[in-house]
């Protein structure tokens, strides 16, 4: 039986990613059967089948053959694509529709009277995210066979400088995460979303930074299967997505929330002086 690896993982993760989004829209109460095949939503298909493309490549080929090099630039391409060109094409198509609506039927002619655009065409940031977090551990998953050098690899014991560099990554984020709580502070002192930023950030960074010191310690004292060098990896690899999932639902409200909080402070300083005036003027 002939089997390329290169067209059956990237359709059963286009599978299992479609049935995800369908069920994750269901659990909020939209149950809609286009999300078993059409494109939006949580989690980007897209993003989803060209990274566990990549991940195959990786897999079959190692990570110096040209066709890994391919399946890398075009998993960036595409999900580039999905949070840039085509989300914008969604946001136009929704602004094009309510122009379409607010229009005067009986002074405008339109061939077409049921004319409306789809919307749901590209993805938030974290959208296009988790879809190639899914696209990586699918891709694994299906390529289960090419896995055993890396989980042995996983399985040793770090010695040496390996365990000083987890120790000093894990000690910078404990220091970094108390330090930026004083900065935020400092700087935003009556701001209530920089606190609960600051709040977020130290939860993440503390942790990460403790469970990960008290990993090395166990690899120090070759505690069994507790000392492997996968529980540190594990622990940065999902300290990392934790940050990430912080800065990309982040990087857009903090700045409107913050804006909205200047705006208000500003009326209330007003509001302030001019109750002091009627006041001297009385």
């Amino acid at each position: 039986m002939v089997y390329n690896a290169y067209i059956v993982v990237p359709l059963a993760t286009w599978a299992v990613a479609q049935v995800a989004k369908f069920a994750l829209a269901a659990m909020r109460g939209n149950i809609d059967f286009k999300y078993l095949y059409a494109s939006g939503g949580m989690p980007s298909v897209h993003s989803a089948v060209v990274c566990s493309l990549a991940v195959t490549a990786f897999f079959v080929d190692g990570i110096n053959s040209p066709i890994f090099g391919l399946a890398v630039i075009l998993a960036a391409i595409v999900m580039y694509d999905s949070f840039g060109v085509r989300r914008a094409s969604g946001e136009q198509a929704a602004a094009i529709n309510m122009l379409i609506e607010s229009l005067d039927r009986g002074k405008v002619r339109i061939q077409q009277p049921q004319l409306h655009l789809r919307e749901v065409l590209g993805h938030q940031p974290v959208e296009v995210t988790v879809g190639a977090i899914v696209g990586i551990v699918l891709g694994s998953l299906f390529n289960y066979t090419h896995l055993t050098p890396l989980f042995n690899w996983l399985k040793i014991t770090p010695t040496g400088i390996e365990l000083w560099i987890y120790a000093g990554v894990f000690a910078f984020l404990v220091l970094a995460g108390l330090a930026q709580r004083f900065i935020l502070r400092a700087k935003y002192p009556k701001s209530v979303t920089m606190k609960k930023l600051a709040r977020r950030i130290l939860t993440a960074t503390q942790t990460t930074g403790w469970l990960g010191l008290l990993v090395v310690l166990l690899q120090y004292e070759r505690a069994s299967y507790l000392s492997w060098r996968g529980w540190a990896v594990l622990i940065l690899a999902v300290g990392l997505i934790w940050g990430a999932g912080i800065l990309i639902s982040s990087y857009k409200t903090v700045p409107e929330t913050l804006a909205k909080e200047a705006t208000t402070a500003r009326k209330l300083k007003w509001l302030k002086l001019g109750s002091k005036r009627k006041g001297s003027r009385a």
